[in-house]
């Protein structure tokens, strides 16, 4: 699936310098400034709310998430991990949610989801990634391009959570389009070509199914046990969110029921084509047995051959052929064969 390009007339040029994807500081009322690397390192607690993104590939930012900015090892450590598992703690100085989005980038399966790894302290939230989200985009250039994004760092952070999960809603209607497309043709398709597809778009789901399991749990978790610095109305936007990634495995099980339920009529189509393939080549070996004796008999090279010496032989065979064929189509049709 092509990465979509929605806002090109104000997208918000991101020029990664040493693994700084963005920084900007949020101005309270939806919009906010842009910051670089002198920026981030002269934040202090005091400034304005500061969203950074980074690519957690990159030395500097391995060199600095520990050292000045600010987080612990162990928080560092998780921030940086290969490991992706959609989890949540709360660490020393701040809350980690570590979670996964759809996979929009060129030439990757939308159900390889990409790891968003997200720490906060309710005044920074630092988000790190190692391969690029389209949520993320979209949520930066509502700050910088529309200046109509988030005004604090808790309603940015569950917007971030929000949009993860809507966008893996709008993947799941793509499956079940694909579904219907799939039933549409089940009676005129080729059943080979709606078998393999069947088969690959099953594998998606389960890919898919697959990370969103661990990724509800961590909702749930987040819900249950959410930082102090989200007030009670975002908590409800974040039940809404956990409600919908719930919804979201739902619709992904009655999908791939769905899946094998097609799978199962596909394949009884190819069983009862190839059943009346072999009961029309069972009429034809009937009807000809008989005549294939009769020809095979009278073909033997052995004297006494009946009308070896009449010029009409041939064609009084032929005839009684065609008797013993119609004799035969008649017992056939009586027998309900035909």
């Amino acid at each position: 699936m092509a990465e979509p390009d929605a806002h090109l007339t104000d997208r918000a040029p991101l020029d990664e310098t040493e693994g700084l994807i963005f920084a900007c500081s949020l101005d309270g009322a939806g919009g906010a400034e842009r910051l670089g690397w002198d920026g981030v390192e002269s934040w202090t607690p005091e400034d304005a709310p500061l969203w950074l993104h980074v690519n957690g590939a990159a030395d500097r930012v391995r060199d600095w998430l520990p050292g000045a900015g600010g987080l612990t090892e162990p928080t560092a450590s998780a921030m940086l991990s290969a490991e992706s598992r959609p989890r949540i703690f709360h660490g020393a100085k701040g809350f980690v949610a570590i979670l996964r989005g759809i996979n929009l980038n060129p030439g990757s399966e939308v159900e390889d989801m990409v790891a968003l790894r997200i720490w906060s302290d309710g005044r920074r939230l630092i988000t790190v990634r190692e391969e690029k989200l389209r949520t993320v985009r979209d949520l930066y250039e509502t700050l910088i391009a529309r200046d109509d994004g988030p005004r604090t760092i808790a309603e940015l952070f569950v917007q971030l959570v929000d949009r993860l999960t809507e966008r893996i809603g709008s993947v799941v209607l793509e499956y079940d389009d694909r579904l219907d497309a799939i039933e549409a043709q089940a009676e005129e398709g080729d059943p080979e070509d709606l078998r393999r597809e069947l088969g690959d778009l099953r594998q998606e789901l389960v890919g898919l199914r697959r990370y969103l399991g661990p990724q509800r749990e961590a909702l749930n978790r987040m819900m249950a046990d959410a930082p102090d610095w989200i007030d009670e109305r975002q908590k409800l936007t974040l039940r809404e969110t956990t409600d919908r990634s719930q919804r979201h495995i739902e619709e992904i099980d009655a999908a791939r029921e769905r899946a094998i339920v097609l799978k199962d009529d596909v394949a009884n189509r190819l069983n009862e084509q190839l059943n009346r393939n072999l009961y029309v080549l069972s009429i034809v070996a009937a009807i000809f047995l008989p005549l294939s004796f009769l020809t095979g008999l009278l073909g033997i090279n052995v004297g006494g051959m009946p009308g070896v010496e009449d010029s009409d032989a041939f064609w009084i065979t032929c005839a009684a052929l065609a008797v013993l064929l119609v004799i035969e189509l008649l017992i056939f049709r009586k027998l309900k064969w035909l």
